[in-house]
């Protein structure tokens, strides 16, 4: 699922804004504009990650590299205030961003102008509807993701773990802010539903079941262990303190917010979509923006959609029809041939090398999910590593019985190679501008990782017409979701057209209730995957329509991972570019 990182902005010093202020002339040369146009873009990228401790850490393992010395350790402030003060910041960031003279910015300049543009436009968009943001959700939710982020957090040297301890407090305070944003949006009639809460409450009760017993402490104790340097007296300082601070801090702030849920049920006044909110409708469509990185309309976005669960559906009828026993195999599939996550990451490292350029050289470590998160966690996550130190990555995967390794192999390729990880790691390895490392295009990010997953269904070792199924099988099932979500949130469906919908899919009315029900939950889950993919699709559609016999998937793929995370509608203009000296 999503590659979670808190983004809890702040607002920089006196020498930061007068730096911000006092760049871009338009009158200046194409030298100095363009120095002038990276120390800006620098400076924002400076104020956005050293905002909070966790961003700086997950995003830099030497800030000092980059001119930042962090002296505050905090999660930043979580309120309406807060948000009004980012948005007049970011109004502020787009002034001066569109004084720079755009022609004379070099070509990579542009690409960052156009992004960076793109990303301050969508937040003073998502401004106009403040109380409809949402940080908790079953799945996505800060509370669901901020235990694996706390234990991940890079212990580079011995003052990291001090940061660390000197986290936890914040922690609490962080909490008290959401509690207090839920009873607003309560008081504005915009609270969640009383079984969205049930869930979280009940996730929130399985992670601090056992005080005494942890994750953060098990799984700290494990990290100071490993951690080299420490006497045996500082590892046992550094021991008991994270135990007295995860007692005192984490466990009671998982408790406030079980007990605000409590207090606010029964307050929400929609139990069905964002369409029946007063602004849902707008605000949904601004989510889906974000969500996509499309220009596409809504209306523009369900006849794509539909036309692939149309096409989807032809393709199985065909495949069906040729091989009449190909839908017993696919009933009758338990596993891939490779279950060992280790093993399939360097499969996939040599399977991919025909069809995407050279994977970068990196280390990852494959990590399990803790029984306490497991029930609510995605199958598998990717950490993305800092800036400056993606050479080691971290994989989780939730869950190690057989039932889930044994079809593994996929998820695998999603998170690891040609996925997340290679993505991530070859586009580091350009050494873009470091702003765009951080900006968030989730569109393009699960776009790409999905597209490659159904790809990988072509080097998991299993017959090419039932590799052919899974991959038309699991699209539909993916664009299903996106489809009812877009139904139920932006069309107003109701629960049984939304159910008769989904059940023509999932041919099962308890497990169409469950689809509609986490379609209710975290409104536009599924957008950046689906939309993401069908964009990626429709780009190689129209490569090789253009090029015809010269289309080359390896340069296709090497386009898109040069380019990087950015809107599609960017992507597809450069591709045109790319396309016209290519067929030249």
């Amino acid at each position: 699922m999503y590659k979670k990182r808190l983004k809890l902005y702040i607002i920089t010093g006196l020498i930061t804004l007068i730096i911000l202020l006092s760049t871009g002339c338009e009158n200046s040369s194409p030298q100095s504009q363009q120095a002038d146009f990276d120390t800006f873009i620098n400076q924002l990228f400076v104020e956005k990650v050293q905002s909070d401790t966790i961003s700086l850490n997950y995003s830099l393992a030497q800030p000092e590299d980059y001119g930042i010395v962090h002296t505050e350790t905090t999660l930043g402030e979580y309120s309406i205030s807060k948000m009004k003060e980012e948005i007049e910041a970011s109004k502020k960031h787009l002034k001066k961003l569109q004084g720079f003279k755009y022609s004379k910015l070099s070509p990579e300049q542009q690409i960052t102008y156009d992004v960076v543009e793109h990303s301050l436009e969508l937040e003073l968009e998502l401004g106009n509807y403040l109380y409809y943001l949402e940080s908790l959700g079953p799945t996505t939710g800060l509370q669901a993701q901020l235990p694996i982020l706390l234990a991940e957090f890079n212990f580079y040297d011995k003052d990291d773990i001090e940061k660390y301890l000197d986290l936890l407090p914040c922690v609490k305070d962080y909490f008290e802010d959401i509690a207090q944003f839920e009873r607003e949006k309560s008081e504005q009639g915009l609270f969640m539903t009383d079984a969205v809460a049930d869930r979280i409450i009940e996730q929130c009760e399985a992670f601090i079941e056992n005080p005494e017993n942890n994750f953060l402490i098990e799984y700290f104790d494990e990290k100071i262990d490993n951690f080299n340097g420490l006497s045996k007296e500082e590892s046992e300082e550094f021991k008991y303190t994270n135990r007295q601070r995860v007692l005192e801090y984490i466990i009671p702030s998982y408790e406030l917010l079980i007990e605000v849920l409590k207090e606010l049920k029964g307050t929400g006044t929609n139990e069905a979509g964002l369409y029946y909110y007063p602004e849902g409708q707008a605000y949904y469509e601004c989510l889906a923006k974000m969500k996509t990185g499309s220009k596409r309309t809504i209306d523009e976005i369900i006849d794509m959609i539909d036309k692939a669960v149309g096409d989807g559906i032809l393709d199985i009828t065909k495949l069906t029809l040729s091989d009449p026993s190909i839908l017993k195999e696919f009933e009758a599939f338990s596993s891939f041939p490779l279950t060992d996550p280790d093993a399939i990451l360097d499969d996939l490292k040599t399977n991919i090398l025909n069809d995407f350029p050279e994977p970068i050289d990196v280390n990852c470590e494959i990590k399990y999910v803790h029984e306490s998160l497991s029930e609510y966690l995605s199958p598998a996550m990717y950490l993305i590593p800092a800036i400056d130190n993606y050479m080691d990555n971290n994989i989780y995967i939730n869950g190690n019985d057989y039932e889930t390794l044994s079809t593994i192999y996929t998820t695998v390729a999603h998170e690891g190679y040609p996925g997340h990880l290679y993505q991530n790691v070859y586009f580091r390895s350009l050494e873009p501008a470091p702003i765009r490392n951080i900006l968030n295009f989730i569109g393009y990010d699960e776009g790409w990782a999905t597209y490659v997953e159904y790809y990988s269904y072509n080097y998991s070792g299993i017959d090419e017409g039932l590799a052919s199924l899974f991959e038309i099988n699991n699209s539909l099932v993916l664009l299903m979701y996106a489809r009812a979500d877009i139904g139920i949130h932006y069309e107003g469906w109701t629960k049984e057209r939304a159910l008769n919908y989904i059940n023509q899919f999932a041919g099962d009315d308890d497990i169409s209730m469950e689809i509609y029900n986490v379609l209710l939950e975290e409104p536009a889950v599924y957008l950046p995957y689906a939309v993401g993919y069908l964009e990626i699709m429709a780009l190689r559609s129209m490569a090789e329509s253009t090029l015809g016999d010269d289309f080359n998937l390896k340069d296709f793929h090497q386009f898109l991972l040069e380019i990087g995370p950015a809107q599609f509608s960017l992507i597809e203009d450069h591709m045109e570019v790319w396309l016209s000296n290519d067929s030249n």
